[in-house]
């Protein structure tokens, strides 16, 4: 068991998955046993996967600490598919026990803060990642600081908050750097891509997502591999490089679907949508859009939502259906208005 302990946090979860198959595992074993496959499937992008182990640890579990990195596992699942209500929770009980054992209450919080952004509570998020930052920073703890960095990256993006959020994740790179972390380079990369596309600043978010698809290519985090390839053909969509756009799209979209990550995937069908429509295949981007439509339902993504609202009111307008149109995009802004969002004024999305 040791030894897989090792290889999960080598990052090498193929080889941890194929040595727990072939492990016998003594009852006393089975809570750590659980939580180990539950570590390697979050790790292989298979959250599904790792919340049914990490439930199954749970039951099994008599050991506080463990019960902790089980709860903050289960966050990241919940949060990473969307589910508002479970990641809550988890996290919930997560800053509730260590602040019990008085133990891991950074990553306890920062779960916390985590959450709170996905159900929009921004503000609340905010104070506690400013607060984070401060204690990582006298701690010179500069894994922590990449990512609470990464953090107040992406809520600064869900404000139009571009240029600051530039500056976070710009901020998470360095300390990744600093920490000589590829994994979390990468991902701070991902946001800065991000950001910089919907900023309109197309060649820096590309050269951003061609160096996090180099740092993933060799890993076992099919996410990661994903999320680049989604990535990259939003920007190449952008700047009008449609086919090599589609062609990415499609490769995003058999590695989403093989993870099961609905919410992700229903971003690419929107982008796909946005490429149909652009060539005048307005049948084929309607389905697209309804695609996106279904896979954000119920997933905690209001942005996605948006996007599909807006995209649709434009397409009814070019089939003539100028009154459709107009109830489709006042839908959309009322739902903008909602959720405090800006995504009516993104002019590079």
């Amino acid at each position: 068991m040791e030894k897989t302990e090792q290889l999960l946090n080598d990052g090498k979860f193929t080889e941890a998955m194929e040595r727990l198959e072939n492990i016998e595992v003594l009852d006393s074993e089975k809570a750590c046993f659980m939580f180990f496959r539950a570590e390697a499937s979050r790790g292989l992008g298979f959250f599904e996967n790792a919340l049914k182990d990490y439930a199954l640890a749970q039951s099994f579990c008599d050991e506080d600490e463990l019960l902790l990195d089980i709860l903050l596992g289960m966050a990241k699942c919940s949060r990473a598919l969307g589910r508002n209500e479970e990641t809550s929770a988890a996290s919930m009980g997560a800053c509730a026990l260590a602040d019990e054992l008085g133990i891991k209450k950074n990553d306890a919080l920062l779960e916390r803060a985590l959450a709170l952004r996905l159900s929009g509570e921004l503000t609340e998020a905010e104070k506690i990642f400013k607060s984070l930052a401060k204690s990582y920073s006298r701690g010179k703890d500069y894994s922590g600081l990449s990512f609470v960095y990464w953090s107040m990256g992406g809520l600064c993006r869900l404000q139009g908050r571009y240029k600051e959020g530039i500056k976070h994740f710009e901020k998470s790179l360095k300390y990744a750097e600093e920490n000589d972390d590829a994994e979390a380079a990468g991902y701070a990369l991902f946001g800065l891509g991000g950001i910089l596309r919907v900023a309109g600043f197309m060649g820096r978010a590309l050269e951003s997502y061609l160096k996090a698809k180099k740092i993933f290519a060799a890993t076992d985090d099919n996410f990661a591999k994903a999320y680049a390839e989604c990535g990259t053909s939003n920007v190449l969509r952008q700047l009008g490089r449609l086919e090599d756009a589609w062609q990415g799209y499609e490769r995003a979209h058999a590695l989403y679907s093989g993870l099961e990550d609905w919410a992700d995937l229903g971003f690419v069908e929107w982008g796909m949508g946005e490429i149909s429509r652009k060539n005048g295949n307005f049948k084929d981007a309607d389905k697209h859009y309804n695609n996106a439509a279904k896979l954000f339902a119920g997933r905690s993504e209001p942005r996605g939502e948006a996007l599909v609202m807006l995209s649709k009111a434009q397409l009814l307008y070019l089939l003539g259906k100028t009154e459709d149109a107009e109830k489709k995009h006042e839908e959309g802004m009322e739902h903008i208005r909602k959720h405090g969002l800006h995504t009516h004024l993104e002019n590079f999305t």
